[in-house]
């Protein structure tokens, strides 16, 4: 059976590996500019495959003379240091992720709250206007110099572990790694919490330092944690969406306008392009760990659910002891808004 990111690969004609030619920012503008990026995951997966699309596209966009080189693995800037790097200048771009800069992303990490729609898409369209308009959340980036160019989404957030949980008793005296929020809520059931960085989940999982981690079903086969952990469960407890792609502030500035342009629209048509993709594979990706890799997927009762909901709350109050309640005031305005737009109207590719 072929395995859902290989046949994603086909399907996008995606050819990794390809060789860009370096120029520096501050050459004419007629000539062409290589953007540096640094990705802390691999070029498998709904993310290394929309990203590598982004780079296509904005290559066959303006004809060859805006490229981007993307250094996978988080070889060029470490994952928690991505945002004052690209912020330094030592990378043009990168992918960010809220939770590893707490302090200086805080108010947009309202994102990460377990709360509001599962919905990929819905998640995308909210972070992205958010970050657009809201004056707390620009405000964050601008003193970081960088600009928040694209929105990933990571669907919906569950737990894989490398023995069942089938219910929140299970979770009593087991280590595991979660972002804040969610670790207040499972630490109300008596979790462990242990502080591990995503890009080390596998190594820990296999050597018993953790007993589960939270994760994403699309994320798994690309990182293998299938290898070391055989149970999963689904939890209907939000996303992490305080993730996406920032930008050098000097690095856009210096661009030719017609160059912004074309950065600016592909980097739209990338978030969308991984909503959409991730919406896509997320059924065919657990059929592919349940049938290839021997995964087994768990669901909590319906009571438990609600516990764990309610649990949830302890997150929201701990954000209003720091963050500006206008940012969440807006942040559930705008779920309600894309939820009820996706209710009438389907999703922006099914669309006549």
């Amino acid at each position: 059976m072929m395995g859902t990111y290989k046949r994603l690969r086909m399907a996008a004609v995606v050819t990794a590996g390809f060789t860009l030619a370096a120029f520096n920012l501050a050459a004419p503008a007629a000539a062409g500019q290589t953007l540096t990026y640094s990705e802390y995951g691999t070029e498998r997966g709904v993310q290394g495959i929309v990203l590598a699309k982004f780079a296509d596209q904005l290559r066959e966009a303006t004809d060859g003379a805006l490229n981007v080189r993307i250094t996978y693995g988080a070889a060029l800037i470490a994952l928690r240091d991505v945002l004052r790097g690209v912020g330094d200048g030592v990378a043009d771009m990168g992918t960010v992720v809220g939770v590893s800069t707490p302090a200086e992303l805080f108010n947009f990490r309202v994102g990460d709250l377990p709360m509001g729609s599962s919905d990929p898409w819905v998640g995308m369209k909210v972070m992205q206007e958010l970050a657009a308009t809201n004056p707390t959340i620009k405000r964050e980036f601008a003193d970081q110099n960088v600009r928040l160019i694209a929105n990933f989404t990571t669907t919906p957030v569950v737990l894989i572990c490398t023995s069942p949980v089938t219910g929140l008793a299970d979770l009593k005296g087991r280590k595991v790694r979660a972002n804040p929020p969610h670790s207040l809520a499972f630490e109300a059931f008596g979790a462990i919490p242990v502080s591990v960085a995503f890009t080390d989940v596998y190594q820990s999982l296999d050597r018993g330092l953790i007993d589960c981690a939270q994760t994403y079903v699309n994320a798994i086969i690309p990182f293998r944690h299938f290898e070391v952990a055989k149970h999963v469960t689904i939890l209907d407890f939000g996303q992490n969406l305080a993730f996406g792609v920032v930008m050098n502030e000097r690095s856009f500035r210096r661009l030719p306008a017609e160059r912004q342009a074309a950065l600016l629209k592909a980097a739209d048509a990338l978030s969308t392009a991984g909503a959409r993709l991730n919406i896509e594979t997320i059924a065919s990706a657990r059929a592919e760990l349940e049938t290839s890799h021997g995964v087994t997927f768990h669901t909590l009762s319906p009571e438990d659910h609600a516990r764990l909901l309610e649990a949830g709350k302890i997150t929201v109050d701990a954000f209003l002891e720091k963050g500006d309640p206008a940012v969440l005031d807006q942040f559930k305005a705008l779920q309600a808004k894309y939820q009820a737009e996706l209710a009438t109207e389907g999703y922006p590719w099914t669309r006549k």
